[in-house]
C-alpha cells in the first residue's frame, strides 16, 4: 500500500465520521424542537361515553402523523378515531384530535400520543416525542325515581232517603208505609155506623 493510498483512507474515514457526527448532532437538533402536547391532560367520563383528546405538535409542518393509543387502563387497545383529519395527521394549526369509547368498565387509562416523521434514507417511519394523558371512568349516577304524590280520599257524601208518597186512592198502600190506615178505617165505620144509626131513630120517631 502506497503512502498516497493511506492518505486517502484516512481522508475518507475522517469525512465519514464528520457526516455522521453532523447527522447526530442534526438529528439531536431536530428531536429537541419537535414535541407534542395532549389536552386535556386529565379529566373524568361516565363508563359507555366517549372521550377525546386533542395533540398539538410543534417544531414541524403540518401533515405530521400522531398514534393514539390507550397505554394502560379498563380501555387498553382501544380503537381511536380522528378529526379534523380522519388519518390522524395534524392540520393547518399543528392540531389532531383522537375520540374512543369507554365502554371497558371502571378504572383510570393512561393514554399516549406520539408524532411519527419519516426517518432520513428510510421508508420506515421515526418515532419521535409523545406525551400522555389520563382518563377515570365511573359509573354515572342514577337518577332517582320521583315519589309519586298521594291521591286524596274523596269524602263521601250523605244520601236522603225519600219521603214516603201515599198511595193513590183505591190501591192497597205500599208494605211498610207509615200512614196509619188501620186507624183511618176504624174511624170511617164509626161514622157509618153513627150516620145509620142516626137514621134508624129517625125513622123510629116519625
Amino acid at each position: 500500500m502506497t503512502k498516497k493510498t493511506v492518505l486517502s483512507a484516512v481522508a475518507v474515514a475522517g469525512l465519514a465520521a464528520a457526516a455522521l457526527l453532523a447527522l447526530a448532532a442534526g438529528r439531536s437538533a431536530y428531536a429537541g424542537v419537535l414535541a407534542i402536547t395532549l389536552d386535556p391532560p386529565t379529566a373524568t367520563n361516565d363508563v359507555g361515553t366517549d372521550h377525546t383528546v386533542t395533540a398539538t405538535v410543534s417544531g414541524i409542518a403540518p401533515g405530521a402523523l400522531v398514534i393514539f393509543q390507550v397505554t394502560a387502563g379498563p380501555n387498553i387497545g382501544a380503537s381511536f378515531t380522528c378529526s379534523v383529519n380522519t388519518d390522524c395527521t395534524t392540520d393547518g394549526s399543528l392540531e389532531v384530535s383522537g375520540t374512543y369509547t369507554g365502554d371497558g368498565g371502571v378504572g383510570q387509562d393512561t393514554i399516549e400520543a406520539c408524532v411519527e416523521v419519516p426517518a432520513a434514507g428510510a421508508s420506515a417511519a421515526q418515532q419521535l416525542p409523545c406525551d400522555t394523558a389520563t382518563k377515570d371512568w365511573v359509573q354515572p349516577t342514577p337518577t332517582p325515581t320521583p315519589t309519586p304524590s298521594a291521591t286524596p280520599t274523596p269524602t263521601p257524601t250523605s244520601t236522603q232517603a225519600p219521603a214516603a208518597e201515599l198511595p193513590a186512592t183505591g190501591t192497597q198502600p205500599p208494605a211498610g208505609s207509615g200512614f196509619p190506615w188501620l186507624l183511618a178505617g176504624i174511624v170511617a165505620l164509626g161514622a157509618l155506623a153513627v150516620g145509620a144509626g142516626g137514621v134508624v131513630l129517625r125513622r123510629r120517631a116519625n
